[in-house]
């Protein structure tokens, strides 16, 4: 990639042959690679920066927030009169064009794992957000204990129950939830809710959208209720939420090791990252609730939110929730019978 004076060559550059636009409203591109999927290209704008874009389809919108990186700028576009949506890393210091060469190769690779659009745009983005952290050169950001055992609880899911019942990669690939889908895990059209609580002294669960219990396209939703309590230090058994990182991760790399990168860009897009220490927060993992969300459930779907009521958010009292009560065992056979 290299001349011997270290410098990039016009046959090593994808932007050297790429005319600029004639305006502002458009960038000039070309396919990184015909033979991927994803339509990903090397482009420039009108003042000749460097960009890497990603087309994609409406759906495929990415929900979470874009990375703010010094010297970049990531942007979700929708141009007039299209149908598709761009997702754009600009790189605006033409200086540092080499290094932002390396990270859009390093994006592209990471994309390759992908099995579908939505999943191909979070890898994109999961691969920028490391490289976030690595240009700014600032400490990653600590989880609150809420988001903690809300992660935990994700987590059970996907060692305890998925693994088991679905086999790695398909349980992988159906955690949704830190790529903005309104579900935590979508096997197919059977979803699962996951929620964490603090053992008997929360008796409900709080519900971040209308959409979370929503069951309109799909056959099945259930709710995952973990009791995760915070412990003293010292309490046998107790474990940090690195603990449950760390033994998903083995099971991942032992059996299906060609998925320890999108594992590595779901924990990213959740928020965790393995250099934060968190030595000081234990947690106690106790009884797990299963729930059937179905008619009677006490809810509130999209039908029922009346138009401009925005960001809603509300608990439910698992008491309430008794009737709709389900066996752990019996999910797994559903699960099962759903996935075959």
């Amino acid at each position: 990639m290299r001349t011997q004076r270290g410098t990039m060559t016009d046959q090593d550059d994808p932007w050297a042959m790429i005319e600029p636009p004639s305006h502002t409203a458009v960038v000039s591109g070309q396919r990184v690679d015909p033979d991927l999927p994803w339509g990903i290209y090397w482009a420039v704008d009108l003042d000749r920066r460097c960009l890497l874009v990603l087309r994609h389809e409406r759906e495929s919108k990415p929900e979470t927030k874009l990375p703010r990186l010094r010297g970049l700028e990531v942007e979700s576009r929708n141009p007039a009169s299209v149908p598709y949506h761009l997702l754009v890393l600009r790189l605006l210091d033409g200086e540092h064009r080499e290094i932002f060469h390396r990270l859009c190769i390093d994006i592209v690779s990471a994309t390759q794992d992908a099995v579908s659009e939505k999943e191909a745009v979070a890898l994109f983005l999961g691969r920028t957000w490391r490289w976030h952290r690595l240009l700014q050169g600032r400490r990653p950001d600590r989880l609150s204990d809420e988001e903690q055992k809300g992660l935990i609880g994700e987590l059970l899911v996907l060692r305890d129950m998925l693994f088991p019942i679905s086999g790695v990669e398909t349980a992988l690939r159906s955690w949704t939830g830190p790529t903005g889908a309104p579900k935590d895990f979508e096997l197919g059209t059977v979803c699962i809710e996951s929620k964490a609580r603090r053992g008997a002294a929360t008796p409900q669960v709080a519900i971040a959208s209308e959409v979370q219990l929503d069951t309109s396209g799909i056959d099945a939703l259930y709710l995952h209720v973990a009791d995760i309590t915070g412990a003293p230090s010292g309490v046998g058994g107790a474990v940090t939420i690195s603990d449950v990182v760390v033994s998903v991760v083995s099971e991942v790399a032992a059996k299906a090791p060609a998925l320890t990168d999108l594992l590595d860009q779901r924990l990213l897009s959740a928020g965790f990252d393995a250099e934060v220490d968190y030595s000081d927060s234990k947690w106690l993992v106790g009884t797990v609730h299963v729930f059937e969300v179905r008619d009677g459930f006490p809810r509130i779907s999209t039908v029922d939110v009346p138009a401009g009521v925005r960001d809603l958010r509300y608990s439910v009292s698992l008491a309430d929730c008794e009737p709709f009560r389900l066996e752990l065992g019996d999910l797994k056979v559903r699960l099962k019978e759903a996935i075959s």
